[in-house]
């Protein structure tokens, strides 16, 4: 049996998976961003303190003491200081974090749009970890200096599971201080950041073996010795391989955010990370697409529920009765065409529209695909993969899961015995 465990922002959630792929047991438990004096941090305790409950209630749950692998699937970005045991310095410092504007102006000032981006696949933004590090060192020297490792969420575990503190491609890619073609940390922008590389974790590729479980987390767990860890990777990247990426497919993993993924070449307008030894994976994101349909259904419906959205948005058609709907609520979006005439029917299927307009931009700037792999909270609105087909030219496979990403890493738990996620339904853009 194999366990895949995946650690978003707010939430931690652990399945048991059979031989096959079937879900045996799971675990969700969501935990608490800290904001403080402007700052948007996290306890790394709590990360651990979830996965061990996790794990533990796993097992007891579906009987299974025999586990032959596990692997994680974290957030990225986020990281924690710790000391050579493991314990934890200081809370970590969260992805949504906005501190280092100052640090990450000077990045850019030294080296440039064009030079980081060829190096580290990213555009230089403070919401990666480099001008954060910088900010740490800047800010708190005395935690920066006691601190043995700067570890992000999938290096801490993997430390708390075997001992060895190791990350993979796609996290440390988003560290924008990896060479994502040379695979290994950046010496000029560490050097430029005053960062040791011997304080960052070792790198590897995804579905490597990091190391035995501990006996001291089999005692606490249940789990009998002898399990495997199993190298995981960033939460998005994940869910794309339990979703079945392949060349010429693009995911989506439509939630309260959207994440449109695409194997890749070694360049593109996108941010870029090293999937594999021999693959890269480009990724767009949209800030605000399930939560615009939140906001819409909160602001001017009265909370109604999305199934009662969906069923009112089969009133409407094409075009929505003229009404456009701008749906990047992050940076100011805008509904238009407004008459007397104007259905609520319409509004929602103008957002719906909107949604699938930006969905279909993104693929076309990822260089387009041959089908599309839908899954999470969007992906149970048929009417909204309907529209998507449509709007996008492309064919839209429903996976037959939302969670993808936890069974991405049982993917590589198992090593590759338990299959990605099947097709629910094809929706094609001559039917819709």
């Amino acid at each position: 049996m194999y366990i895949g465990i995946d650690l978003g922002t707010t939430g931690c959630k652990t399945v048991m998976y059979g031989a096959f792929g079937e879900v045996l047991c799971e675990y969700n438990r969501e935990y608490e961003l800290i904001f403080k004096d402007g700052f948007v941090e996290q306890d790394a305790n709590e990360w651990w303190r979830l996965v061990c409950e996790g794990l533990s209630y796993v097992v007891e749950k579906s009987g299974v003491c025999d586990v032959r692998g596990i692997s994680v699937s974290t957030q990225s970005i986020s990281f924690v200081p710790v000391d050579r045991n493991g314990r934890t310095l200081d809370n970590a410092v969260s992805w949504l974090d906005l501190r280092a504007d100052r640090q990450c102006a000077r990045i850019l000032e030294r080296f440039g749009e064009k030079h980081i981006y060829g190096v580290t696949g990213k555009f230089c933004l403070s919401d990666y970890s480099l001008p954060k590090l910088m900010w740490l060192k800047e800010h708190k020297p005395d935690i920066y200096f006691a601190a043995d490792k700067i570890l992000f969420p999938l290096d801490f575990l993997n430390f708390k599971l075997c001992g060895r503190a190791m990350c993979d491609y796609t996290v440390a890619g988003g560290s924008m201080a990896y060479d994502i073609h040379n695979r290994c940390w950046s010496k000029e922008l560490l050097d430029f950041a005053g960062i040791e590389e011997s304080k960052l974790p070792e790198v590897g590729c995804m579905g490597e073996k990091v190391g035995m479980l501990l006996p001291e987390v089999c005692k606490v767990c249940g789990i009998n010795e002898g399990c495997t860890v199993y190298l995981g990777g960033q939460d998005q990247k994940l869910a794309a391989l339990g979703a079945g990426i392949e060349k010429d497919v693009c995911t989506v993993s439509f939630g309260t955010a959207t994440a449109i993924s695409k194997l890749c070449e070694n360049d593109g307008g996108a941010s870029l990370f090293r999937f594999s030894n021999s693959e890269y994976i480009s990724e767009l994101a949209l800030m605000t697409t399930g939560a615009a349909l939140r906001w819409l259904s909160r602001t001017l419906y009265g909370s109604m529920s999305y199934k009662e959205m969906d069923a009112l948005a089969e009133n409407s058609a094409p075009g929505a009765g003229g009404v456009v709907f701008e749906s990047d609520l992050s940076s100011g979006g805008a509904i238009r065409g407004l008459t007397l005439s104007t259905t609520s029917a319409d509004i929602v299927y103008a957002l719906y529209e909107g949604v699938s307009r930006d969905i279909a931009k993104a693929v076309e700037s990822l260089g387009g695909a041959d089908r599309l792999k839908v899954f999470g909270g969007g992906a149970k609105s048929d009417i909204w993969c309907r529209i998507l087909a449509r709007v996008a030219n492309i064919p839209v496979e429903v996976l037959d899961t939302a969670e993808t990403a936890s069974l991405g890493a049982a993917m590589l738990a198992s090593e590759y015995k338990i299959p990605p996620a099947g097709v629910k339904k094809i929706l094609y853009p001559e039917n819709n």
